[in-house]
């Protein structure tokens, strides 16, 4: 299990914690004035919990992304689509007059329940993440506001105590989504958090709206301009960096410029996560062996420490898989565990949000296409 599968976990656990006290010590222990305010019924109690639960669930969730939504306009971002438990309105482009045009349907999310993926509006002369990130986190805060004032004007002899007491709810689910979504690590979804630690530093700004660009432009149909390289090595821009790749191996046929982008990573003598490396060497054993250079994949992959060979067998993303595939296919003809990977492979890209998966299934269905031709002249393991 992934270090970041573990904090997260633990996160969900805090967030059950988190509901029962506040169920047990506030709401269980107040249940005569939540009765008396309903009139007296004992068993709309129960009716009033589960709603206010799920209402204060759903609430808090289009708070978040209206948050973001209002955050995006304000640092200069446009909004390609606004997505709540998978039901979202989105943008796409019309190819017979070439504009934009929006559509509402079912789609995958990356986030807690919803995500708003946004794109730097071009007009403007400077795109900030910040009030997209930060926005969610002051309407939970005015949500607070709100509980005290209930606190402050309804007594538990009031008729309104029940409403009183739902907003002790309602705030207690914005609050656990604060807990999640500003955490400054690494979790099971990418949350504004982790962001935040990665934007404090300029070039990751200019790196995450690079990264943006290209996104939308994936999910739009668009034809990339350019795919921009970063001088100075992060954790993020490397990231970046390495979506050049795709147009080096997919479209021009670029083996040493896809090399160098990747040992200017792997050779980086300065700080930058050990995670960040292997996938970088991941990448170069992939490339290795797209070119037929096998015994060089060989060679690089017994420099692969303990750990990393781990990480590559039991890695989840789209590049491991593919990359695992492709190394024991090739190099061990193990067909078995090619048809498992290929299931996983599969499972991962239905899914993985964003346009860079489209990119990535063309080298898996390259990877396969290449195994099956060996399968033919080579025994079956």
């Amino acid at each position: 299990m992934k270090k970041e599968d573990i904090i997260s976990t633990l996160v969900y656990l805090v967030m059950l914690v988190v509901v029962f006290l506040v169920g047990f010590f506030v709401v269980s222990a107040n249940s005569s004035a939540i009765v008396d305010s309903l009139g007296g019924n004992q068993s709309l109690i129960y009716v009033f919990i589960i709603l206010a639960l799920l209402l204060g669930v759903l609430f808090n969730v289009l708070l978040v992304e209206v948050g973001h939504a209002i955050g995006a306009k304000m640092g200069g971002y446009n909004i390609l689509s606004f997505n709540v438990f998978g039901l979202c309105i989105y943008k796409y482009l019309d190819k017979e007059t070439n504009k934009l045009k929006t559509k509402f349907g079912f789609k995958s999310f990356d986030g807690l329940a919803g995500e708003t993926i946004v794109t730097p509006n071009k007009n403007k002369k400077k795109n900030s993440p910040f009030p997209y990130l930060l926005m969610p986190f002051v309407l939970i805060l005015l949500e607070f506001l709100g509980l005290y004032m209930c606190y402050v004007f309804i007594p538990d002899s009031s008729s309104a105590a029940f409403i009183k007491y739902g907003m002790v709810l309602f705030s207690t689910i914005g609050g656990i989504f604060v807990l999640y979504n500003y955490l400054p690590v690494r979790l099971d979804s990418t949350t504004d958090g982790y962001r935040y630690t990665l934007l404090v530093k300029k070039v990751n700004i200019d790196a995450y709206n690079a990264k943006l660009t290209i996104q939308s432009d994936l999910l739009l149909g668009k034809e990339i301009e350019e795919y921009p390289q970063f001088d100075e090595i992060t954790d993020f821009t490397a990231e970046v960096n390495s979506l050049k790749i795709y147009d080096n191996l997919l479209n021009k046929n670029d083996f040493d410029g896809s090399i160098e982008i990747l040992d200017k990573i792997i050779n980086f003598d300065g700080k930058i996560r050990g995670e960040t490396r292997t996938k970088a060497k991941i990448w170069k054993l992939f490339i290795l062996l797209k070119y037929k250079k096998y015994e060089d994949a060989k060679a690089l992959f017994e420099t692969f420490a303990d750990d990393e060979k781990d990480y590559l067998k039991k890695d989840t993303s789209l590049s491991s898989l593919r990359t695992c595939i492709y190394f024991f296919g090739i190099t061990e003809n193990s067909y078995s565990l090619v048809d498992e990977l290929s299931i996983k492979y599969l499972k991962a890209y239905k899914n993985e949000v964003g346009g860079f998966k489209e990119l990535d299934k063309k080298l898996f269905d390259e990877v396969i296409k290449e195994i099956e031709l060996i399968k033919q002249t080579n025994p079956q393991k």
